[in-house]
């Protein structure tokens, strides 16, 4: 893209050429013209003055060419530029002279003779060429005798009858040949003195002009577009130091008291717009307050909520483990009795439903078993008996209490050099017990059991990952309820208490969990009690 000053060089540049070219062409031209015009007539009032003198009209006459060396010396005398080329005086017989200039390299045989004339007022001047290459303007004219009247015509002219016509006689014909080489020489000298000089006096006035029309209105307005890009980037302090009196001067005038009031209103929206800021900040930081406070009251409701479950549920499983706990002791014990009465009398051995029978009986009696156990352990709310413990021995123990399938891998990976936790082993075994048991039955096809132990910082972090089907994100929030379950079998305190043990320790536990890729449960426990 080309810029102001570039186009208004390019357009007076070519406007220069075109006027110097037309300028010199047209001085040239009439140069030219003036200096053909002077040589034909040099060459016409050579000719007539040949013919009009009587010493060539007595040349003529009597064929005498003694007479015509003054007239010649006469003629070339008014030859000061050494133009004529060849002159000749002829009669209507023969030719009396003819000469050519000694510069000149031609045969005279090669000028045709003139002969073609109907009247003396008939002159005749042509451009001609000779074989050689040379150029000449010939100019040719007749003599005459003076005119005379017969005693009739000057009669009938005296009377008023006719017109009186003088008779003319043709002695011979003058005729001269003006080369063009000086004219020539006088156009080359105009070119070089007047044409050139012309021109170069046109390219630079037209260089001035351009330098004029650049400092005074280019620059003015490229000035001003440079300053309206530092203002569209942000900059209104710019102003244009233009000091004119012209219409530039007023649009500068007009343009600073435009970027004076754009800064203003600019300077205006600022404040508003630091003022907005500082509200939206204040709000913002409110609006943190009260989200946070809201997180709070949430939790202490939930807490609330969740202690009044447990209270709830603790006392409801106290007094029901409490009250099953007998029969199931007395279901078991009879059970055993009736079972070793039946070996010793070959009875299991001989019926095989009765002995399916008993065993159904004696594992739904230790399931119902273990559920009061659950239920009296959740209602327990004694502070833990903490000692140091090695949680690796704790994984090993809690992990030979369980029958892992064979289809699941598993994988223990321990710290090497983890300090001792002060926990209660049994609890914290329990809660092990639990999150290991979740895992395995998360993963009924198979699947990866890793148990991660390491630092985290103050606190030991036990980490249980399987690769079973995943918690869905709709319960993730439920899952710590009391009775709140998934499996088909559950009652949902598992998890319930393994977060009041955990609570207990002063700990926390992590859930990290993606449907159909698997769960995560990380236990962290403090190293220092505080």
């Amino acid at each position: 893209m080309f810029g102001l000053r570039t186009k208004l060089i390019l357009f007076m540049g070519m406007l220069i050429i075109i006027i110097g070219i037309l300028s010199c062409l047209f001085f040239l031209i009439y140069s030219k013209r003036q200096q053909e015009e002077a040589l034909r007539k040099l060459g016409t009032s050579l000719v007539i003055l040949l013919a009009q003198d009587n010493e060539v009209k007595h040349a003529l006459n009597y064929t005498q060419s003694a007479f015509l060396d003054a007239p010649v010396k006469k003629a070339q005398a008014l030859d000061r530029e050494e133009e004529i080329g060849y002159w000749r005086i002829s009669n209507i017989k023969t030719v009396l002279v003819e000469e050519n200039a000694s510069w000149l390299n031609i045969q005279m045989k090669e000028i045709p003779t003139r002969h073609d004339y109907q009247g003396s007022d008939v002159q005749l001047t042509h451009r001609m060429i000779t074989s050689s290459g040379e150029t000449f303007y010939d100019f040719s004219i007749p003599v005459v005798e003076k005119q005379t009247f017969s005693e009739e015509a000057f009669a009938a002219q005296l009377l008023g009858e006719i017109p009186a016509k003088a008779e003319q006689k043709i002695l011979g014909f003058v005729q001269i040949g003006l080369s063009p080489h000086k004219l020539n020489e006088r156009i080359h000298r105009i070119i070089l003195r007047s044409i050139i000089p012309m021109g170069v006096c046109i390219v630079f006035g037209g260089i001035c002009i351009t330098f004029f029309l650049t400092k005074y209105f280019v620059s003015p307005i490229r000035h001003m577009a440079s300053i309206t890009l530092d203002i569209a980037k942000g900059n209104l302090t710019r102003s244009v130091n233009i000091r004119s009196r012209d219409e530039i001067g007023q649009l500068s005038m007009n343009f600073n008291q435009m970027t004076r009031a754009l800064k203003a209103s600019y300077d205006e929206k600022e404040k508003i717009m630091a003022q907005l800021r500082e509200n939206v900040n204040n709000l913002s930081n409110a609006n943190k307050e009260l989200v946070k406070i809201n997180e709070q009251l949430n939790e202490a409701q939930e807490r609330l909520v969740r202690s009044e479950k447990l209270a709830v549920v603790g006392k409801l499983a106290s007094g029901v483990g409490h009250e099953l706990r007998n029969p199931l002791g007395a279901i078991r014990n009879a059970l055993f009795i009736i079972k070793k009465k039946a070996v010793h009398h070959n009875v299991l051995n001989d019926d095989q439903k009765v002995n399916q029978l008993v065993e159904i009986i004696e594992k739904e009696t230790d399931r119902s078993i273990k559920i009061v156990n659950d239920l009296l352990g959740f209602s327990r709310t004694a502070k833990p008996a903490v000692s140091p413990t090695n949680i690796h021995s704790l994984i090993e123990s809690s992990l030979s209490r369980l029958k892992i399938p064979d289809k699941i891998n598993k994988v223990v990976q321990v710290e090497d050099a983890l300090p001792l936790v002060p926990v209660d082993a049994n609890q914290i075994e329990q809660v092990l017990i639990n999150l290991i048991q979740n895992a395995l039955d998360a993963m009924p096809n198979g699947g990866w059991l890793t148990i991660l132990a390491q630092r985290e910082n103050d606190f030991l972090a036990i980490t249980i990952t399987d690769t079973g089907c995943g918690i869905p994100d709709t319960v993730k929030n439920k899952i710590f309820d009391p009775l709140f379950t998934t499996k088909p079998k559950g009652i949902g305190l598992g998890l319930a208490i393994s977060l009041n043990i955990i609570q207990r320790h002063e700990g926390f536990i992590d859930l990290k969990s993606k449907e159909g890729e698997g769960t995560s449960f990380t236990v962290k426990l403090p190293i220092t009690k505080t």
